[in-house]
């Protein structure tokens, strides 16, 4: 995820500072701290760190992204540094025009709006939580509550939408993609 740092933004930079989807809890639900980065640093500048299966980890939507940026650009985790989605490599390859990728970008947004608007309809409005837990985490209610008729169109529609999303980020965003 690149930051604002210059007066002059990149095609690279202004496609992510449009995107945000790496950060933002749409791609990934956590991400996994590597070596030689500074657990105490990103701590102190507050990520939430969490042990998940003897790995160090951070949640997404990550705590640093703001206004789609990230508010410790210069101390960021090495794969915030290393991670390119399969879509800006395409633009940086000369494969794929920036105006059709961003048209890509806003068609992410709208589905990631769409589910997420999905979720609050069916009480889940933790805005803090990845896509993929808020939906595994309502499918798990829906599973044991039973099926109200109009909770059950909704799950539907819901259920519809994170497929629609998963393709497209799938066909798009997704390294070897």
């Amino acid at each position: 995820m690149y930051s604002n740092m210059s007066n002059e933004p990149s095609m690279a930079e202004k496609l992510c500072l449009s995107c945000g989807m790496c950060c933002n809890g749409v791609i990934f639900a956590d991400v996994q701290l590597q070596r030689g980065d500074a657990p105490g640093g990103l701590k102190a500048n507050g990520l939430p760190l969490r042990l998940r299966g003897g790995k160090t980890v951070f949640p997404q939507p990550c705590a640093a992204f703001q206004d789609c940026q990230c508010k410790i650009y210069a101390l960021r985790p090495k794969h915030c540094r290393d991670f390119e989605c399969a879509l800006l490599k395409s633009v940086l390859a000369g494969k794929t025009e920036f105006t059709a990728a961003r048209k890509v970008v806003r068609t992410a947004h709208q589905r990631a709006e769409k589910v997420r608007q999905l979720l609050r309809d069916l009480g889940d409005t933790e805005e803090t939580l990845a896509l993929s837990k808020r939906f595994q985490r309502v499918k798990k209610q829906m599973d044991s509550s039973g099926f109200e008729e109009e909770r059950a169109d909704t799950f539907a529609d819901l259920s519809m939408a994170v497929h629609e999303l998963n393709v497209l980020l799938s066909e798009g965003f997704y390294p070897g993609a």
